[in-house]
């Protein structure tokens, strides 16, 4: 076996506290199963052990396979710093300037993310979203993560569980517990009050005290955020399987109305039934996702945000027919982008889930023998818009009496006609 090309970074014991012992369970105490491991990450955790480095499955896909459930992503730490993972890969790229990590490719839509252990950041930096690319040690990097639960490491030396922070007694009480002082992490990156309450959503699990009161006093620091960053984290909250769990719980923690505070007054009170129509919505994404057919993302949008925009229409006269209908496409376009305007959505988004919810005007203004129009059922949003239809319970087709889309016409290649050496056109055959 190739021997380690470097020594990982120790801290000064004056300078830092102790690690923590950790907790070794081994093979025959866990049920974790290679079979159920991707193969291209345990090509990278055996090639990084075979050349000398330590290298633990980490973060989420163990507390998944803990929980018998089949993760989305592999993670792989390890003590090789990333340019050295970058020499062992060819098919690898360094990436990120907060956090610098390897992401090593093995098809267009597959790739395993390998990190080097990092320690704490420095106790007397307060600042929020600090840089971190300190090298360290396997404990210190389970002490600078979020949860308990999301800090379990899988040695594939020898097969064990590693835990340095109870998050294997958290797992087996349900309890959604930050590691180390919750109001310091919190407050240090903002977005793992979002992850505290994604995975007490996916898990059902309960937020501890100390957690909930971190996550109550640091969501208003969400906004110090990159939007980028917001908008990739709701995101996957919203199209991660549990996005009903996940309202209900961003609404009693106050963190919904810290993303989106114009849903405050429609989902805000008590027993609104505003919050429970776009729970429902939400439910029909959780059952789209479990079916392997996640809805694209204007339809999320437009299922999370339909309800309120319902609430601001009240009050509001369209006149029967096409006039109607064409004034609720132009007041959704207004009126739309303003309830999303907090989270910088992509305007792609923003525009097809505007043309989504413009065309349920066929459903809220429905006429008696209407008929679909064929230039619309040719449209690119009319797939999206009946997605969204489906996801806020209703038919969109039904408006027009079950009628299916025309085909587009398909016009036949024109032939073009042969020239002659000397230029002439050929003559054309009869």
């Amino acid at each position: 076996m190739d021997q380690p090309r470097h020594q990982t970074t120790q801290l000064d014991p004056s300078e830092s506290p102790p690690a923590p012992e950790p907790r070794i369970v081994p093979r025959a105490e866990h049920g974790i199963s290679r079979k159920n491991i991707d193969p291209e990450a345990l090509k990278v955790l055996y090639r990084l052990q075979r050349h000398g480095y330590l290298a633990y499955l980490v973060g989420g896909s163990v507390r998944d396979l803990l929980l018998g459930r089949r993760p989305k992503d592999f993670d792989v730490g390890t003590d090789a710093h990333p340019s050295q993972v970058h020499r062992l890969f060819r098919n690898s790229r360094i990436i990120g300037r907060r956090f610098r990590l390897v992401q090593v490719f093995f098809s267009r839509d597959k790739l395993i993310e390998v990190s080097t252990f990092r320690k704490l950041a420095d106790p007397a930096d307060d600042a929020v979203l600090q840089a971190n690319n300190t090298f360290g040690t396997p404990a210190e990097d389970a002490l600078r993560r979020d949860l308990t639960i999301n800090a379990l490491f899988y040695n594939i030396a020898d097969f064990s569980v590693v835990d340095y922070v109870g998050g294997l007694a958290d797992l087996q009480a349900g309890r959604i517990r930050a590691v180390g002082d919750a109001e310091v992490r919190f407050h240090r990156d903002p977005v793992r009050v979002l992850r505290a309450i994604r995975h007490a959503a996916r898990t059902g699990f309960s937020l501890t005290p100390e957690t909930l009161a971190a996550v109550h006093h640091h969501r208003g620091e969400l906004s110090l955020c990159p939007p980028s960053r917001i908008r990739d984290e709701l995101m996957r909250d919203l199209k991660g399987g549990a996005a009903a769990a996940w309202l209900e719980l961003a609404h009693a923690t106050g963190v919904l109305y810290s993303l989106l505070p114009t849903l405050e007054p429609a989902y805000g009170p008590v027993d609104s039934p505003w919050r429970a129509a776009a729970v429902a919505n939400l439910a029909r994404v959780d059952a789209a996702v479990a079916q392997g057919q996640p809805p694209d993302d204007p339809a999320v949008v437009g299922a999370l945000l339909w309800p309120a925009l319902e609430l601001a229409s009240q009050g509001r006269e369209f006149a029967p027919g096409r006039g109607g209908r064409v004034g609720w496409q132009l007041w959704v376009r207004q009126t739309l982008p303003e309830l999303a305007a907090p989270v910088a959505f992509a305007k792609r988004v923003i525009e097809r889930a505007c043309q989504a919810a413009g065309l349920m005007s066929y459903l809220t203004l429905a006429e008696p023998g209407l008929r679909l129009p064929k230039k619309l059922a040719q449209k690119g949003y009319f797939a999206e818009a009946q997605e969204l239809a489906r996801l806020l319970g209703r038919d969109l087709l039904a408006a027009f009496g079950g009628e299916k889309p025309a085909e587009p016409n398909r016009r036949r290649p024109r032939r073009r006609r042969r020239r002659r050496k000397n230029g002439a056109p050929a003559p054309a055959a009869f």
